[in-house]
């Protein structure tokens, strides 16, 4: 069961009763955005949702060393000689370390399990971290001896372990923005009724330029990542992350990142975690961290009424603002500032946003400390309402992001986290995208992917490719997700998808099988040695686009540029 089978449901059964019309009535009577999601709740209440949800979806697992044991010896036999599946024997001892209960063996015998996966990898200096986090969880006596032989062997072998990739130092090609110092000084913005904001250049821009290099304002974890990656900073340090001292769902790559954590967004989700994970997807996530982080810029909520209800603080965008001088308060100004199409929206969309809203602000606010510090109706409401507007505003607004393109992995597994990045949400989609983001932990770097003349716009992609998906499914799912038909001129001109682009043959090809081989091993110096080659190429045949050459040498480009940043997850690399 999910809020999306929730919302169905309830309107499933109003419409058994015939009763849709006079709740639909009611609820488009409303106007304020509390009082729609105030009455979807009350009727939720009513109708014995929320305690069939508090019955049938668990809150928050308990700590249980039974269950402990039992992902220790799953992860065992995953680890054994016959398997040696040692990624799922990974993932399984982090679960073990998490479902351990406080001063128990079970932890620390986590740890020295996790120390043995990465002492047959040769990661040695991770081996050895592991071996002291397991001594100081008080390891046991009885298998003490073990671990003391793999720490000699460790020390003696470390040497021989080479230094781990240091992302290449990406720069921007232009001067910095005076006023946004993260973006080009040669990018505009501009609105018009039909675009809305958008992002235009006032120089020649050409591939490879890189135009942008923003860091979010808040991010969130996707529930697949959470026992690979360290909720706070989304680290990949799967390899040495400890578990939260309450929840079974949370990892940390470092005790200043747990209390980091702790003392922000997670004191609010830790006591509901499982409920998030099970109810929720990464869109109704994300709102939830961006209104917990907008909470905590400010010393108590009536700051924050103060600040979102002023006049100056509304529809503001990164141009606005004067980032040389920028404050957290300041960054989230932009944010605030997102549009959320609520005008355009019906009155059944808004119901069913209502009931998300509903669902995810009655459990935050009855079972954990979050209505303490909201106080009293006033606070409360507004709380409301600023979890709606981001509801709103973060799904065609906030951004996944996402590794390098994996043999075999879904694209599931190719985004770790979602972001909330006020620069880029300005940039307008097109299915034939001139810019391409690639991320660097969750820092994003815009590059230009395909050359931009002065005066023109640059375009995102919203994730419906014309290389991967035809005009009609890309048109639905542009029109029922964004809520806007697209006319860009892939979807003007009808471009063909990949398979079936022309070979032109006054397009020399720029990559063979030896740039795939290498590139699909994630070869850093190829990748460094090539880059540039793939960009000149991509500027000097841009007229031809789009066929077969120009596609392929974008595919390598990005794959490339993800290998440089070091997108590519420790899975792969092993």
């Amino acid at each position: 069961m999910d809020v999306y089978d929730v919302s169905d449901d309830l309107i499933k059964k109003l419409n058994d009763w015939k009763l849709i019309g006079i709740i639909s009535g009611k609820f488009n009577e409303l106007k304020e955005n509390y009082s729609k999601v105030n009455f979807v709740e009350h009727a939720l209440i009513d109708f014995k949702y929320m305690e069939k949800i508090f019955l049938n979806v668990t809150l928050r697992e308990s700590k249980c060393n039974k269950r402990s044991v039992e992902f220790r010896m799953l992860g065992n036999e995953q680890f054994s000689l016959k398997n040696r599946k040692y990624f799922q024997a990974l993932e399984l001892y982090n679960k073990s370390i998490c479902y351990a209960e406080p001063n128990s063996e079970n932890l620390s015998i986590g740890y020295a399990n996790r120390s043995a996966v990465f002492f047959e990898w040769k990661r040695y200096r991770e081996c050895l971290a592991n071996i002291e986090l397991a001594r100081k969880a008080n390891y046991p006596e009885r298998l003490r001896h073990k671990l003391d032989k793999r720490e000699r062997d460790c020390q003696q072998l470390v040497q021989q372990q080479p230094p781990d990739i240091v992302p290449y130092n990406f720069k921007m090609s232009f001067d910095a923005h005076p006023q946004v110092p993260f973006i080009a000084n040669c990018l505009e913005m501009r609105e018009t009724p039909d675009e809305g904001r958008f992002i235009v250049t006032t120089q020649d821009l050409v591939v490879g330029d890189i135009v942008a290099t923003e860091e979010p304002f808040c991010s969130s974890l996707l529930a697949p990542m959470r026992y690979i990656r360290c909720s706070n900073c989304k680290e990949e340090r799967y390899l040495t992350l400890i578990p939260c001292d309450n929840c079974c769902s949370v990892m940390f790559c470092s005790e200043e990142c747990k209390k980091r954590a702790n003392s922000t967004f997670h004191k609010y989700e830790c006591p509901i975690i499982d409920l998030l994970h099970r109810m929720f997807n990464k869109i109704h996530c994300i709102a939830l961290r961006t209104t917990l982080s907008a909470l905590d810029l400010y010393g108590s909520i009536e700051e924050l009424m103060a600040f979102c209800e002023q006049p100056q603080n509304q529809h503001k965008s990164v141009f606005d603002l004067d980032y040389t001088q920028l404050t957290p308060q300041e960054h989230y100004r932009a944010i605030h500032g997102l549009v959320t199409n609520q005008h355009l929206r019906s009155v059944s969309d808004l119901f069913q946003r209502s009931v998300v809203c509903a669902v995810l602000k009655h459990f935050i606010m009855e079972y954990t400390p979050l209505k303490e510090y909201l106080g009293g109706e006033e606070g409360r409401n507004f709380f409301t309402d600023l979890l709606f507007r981001h509801l709103q505003t973060s799904p065609s607004n906030m951004h996944g992001i996402d590794l390098v393109e994996q043999a075999n992995e879904t694209k599931d597994d190719q985004s770790h986290s979602s972001g909330a990045y006020a620069f880029l949400s300005l940039l307008n989609h097109s299915c034939a995208p001139n810019t391409l983001r690639i991320y660097e932990g969750v820092k994003a770097y815009l590059f230009v992917l395909r050359p931009i003349k002065a005066g023109g716009v640059l375009y995102d992609n919203y994730g419906a490719h014309f290389a991967v998906f035809g005009k009609k499914q890309r048109q639905e799912t542009l029109s029922m997700q964004y809520r806007f038909n697209c006319k860009c001129e892939a979807c003007e001109l009808d471009y063909a998808k990949y398979r079936n682009l022309p070979f032109k043959a006054s397009v020399p090809l720029v990559t063979n099988d030896t740039d795939l081989k290498l590139l699909g091993a994630y070869n850093y110096e190829f990748a460094l040695n090539n880059y540039q080659k793939y960009c000149d190429f991509l500027t000097q045949n841009a007229d031809a686009f789009p066929c077969a050459q120009i596609s392929s040498a974008e595919e390598c480009l990005k794959m490339a540029l993800h290998i440089l940043v070091d997108a590519v997850p420790l899975k792969a690399k092993m």
